[in-house]
């Protein structure tokens, strides 16, 4: 059991090792964030023709969290994400479905770096039937402990979007169902790589108007998408879309029929739904849902740092509220 320090003092890094991205948590005795950094340096940074995974990922975690190690002395590091796939330094593997997330913490890899132990946090996995194909999660299910109490034990619908973004069933802290959609790298293919790109001009504005009518013709018929969009290049050929919005309706399309038909497959029909993203797919996916009736709640920002600590807690590598006084 680690040592308990004042309430101010680091407690853990917690690491969010994804694979473009690696964001670092330096969190206190209460789980509350001391400080944070963002980087670019995922798991793609290290090449696969390297000769010595462990070296290569240590170099990347002393250049992110060596100063806060030197400052306050050895601390638990407990990371979530890509970097316990396949394709990181070690494979944390997978927990079948149902899982309880307050046992993820009796479930971790550990691997030794140059800056101390790695400890890793496990995947969750989809079993294929005859109807369904198998799915995964990997550091998704970090944040869903960061989202989700204990109790009430009551079912939520939790939409995590991003590259690949996830629908995910949940009764309290239990993970019931979930699956998967591609809409993020689809806009990313499509307005980057295909013939809609030569007309879209990209703009950091956002045209709220031509994105809920991308949401109209995506919900529509979520079948037809394939044909729908190329809407998206006749529209802007026709003059009707400027250069500038073909992207927000491209982006309303995809995310529309991915709402109208996850609503209507996966997503339990009472149940509230938490959308957990960066702020503008957050409120695009709130935007479609409202569209579809159904309201957004709000989601706690620093959900993969909050997961983390949990799954300290759950680990012992750091105390407890209830062993605080011990």
């Amino acid at each position: 059991m680690a040592k308990l320090a004042s309430t101010e003092a680091p407690q853990m890094i917690g690491l969010d090792w994804g694979t473009s991205s690696l964001r670092a948590f330096l969190i206190g005795s209460d789980g509350r964030v001391l400080a944070e950094r963002n980087g670019s340096d995922g798991i793609m940074a290290v090449g696969p023709d390297t000769d010595d995974l462990r070296s290569d990922f240590s170099r990347i975690a002393q250049a992110a969290i060596g100063d806060w190690l030197s400052e306050n002395g050895p601390l638990p590091i407990l990371a979530c994400g890509m970097i316990g796939s396949t394709q990181g330094v070690a494979e944390a593997g997978y927990l079948d479905l149902p899982t309880d997330l307050s046992a993820v913490g009796r479930h971790l890899t550990s691997v030794e770096l140059t800056i101390g132990e790695l400890h890793i946090v496990p995947g969750l996995q989809k079993t294929p039937t005859e109807a369904t194909a198998p799915d995964v999660i990997r550091g998704e299910e970090t944040q869903l402990l960061g989202l989700l109490d204990a109790e009430p034990a009551e079912a939520t619908t939790v939409i995590l979007p991003g590259t690949h973004t996830k629908w995910v069933s949940c009764q309290g802290q239990h993970v019931t169902d979930f699956s998967t959609s591609m809409s993020g790298e689809m806009f990313g293919l499509l307005s980057t790589s295909s013939i809609l790109a030569r007309l879209a001009e990209p703009t950091d504005d956002f045209h709220p108007e031509v994105f809920d009518w991308g949401l109209s013709v995506g919900a529509d018929d979520p079948a037809a998408l394939t044909s729908s969009i190329f809407s998206a290049r006749t529209w802007a050929l026709d003059g009707r879309l400027r250069a500038e919005e073909v992207n927000d309706y491209l982006s309303g399309m995809l995310i529309g029929a991915e709402v109208a038909s996850q609503l209507r497959t996966t997503a339990d029909p009472t149940a509230p739904v938490i959308v957990c993203g960066t702020a503008d797919l957050t409120m695009r996916y709130s935007r479609a849902l409202l569209r579809q009736g159904r309201k957004a709640a709000d989601a706690n920002p620093r959900a993969a740092a909050t997961g983390l600590f949990r799954i300290a807690e759950q680990s012992g590598l750091v105390p407890t509220k209830e062993n605080i006084n011990d």
